[in-house]
């Protein structure tokens, strides 16, 4: 864990494996649901979903101490 308003390799490591889940899953469910292989258009939103949930990843891990708490200082 990185100190608070800092981020550490292992965050970005973290952050682009949370993306690639989150676009992988939504793509895959999105094809299942309408029974087609997707679009070159749903494969962009798709990556765009992925890259929003990297960096929501990354700005909660930027405000979490190195003790896993949410904006709260050092001890």
């Amino acid at each position: 864990m990185s100190s608070l308003f800092s981020l550490n390799k292992r965050d970005a490591i973290n952050g682009l494996i949370v993306a690639f889940l989150s676009a992988a899953l939504a793509g895959t469910i999105a094809a299942l649901e309408a029974g087609v292989l997707p679009s070159l258009d749903a494969l962009k939103s798709d990556a765009l979903f992925g890259l929003k949930a990297a960096g929501a990843y990354l700005l909660k891990n930027l405000f979490t101490n190195s003790s896993d708490q949410f904006l709260a200082s050092e001890k």
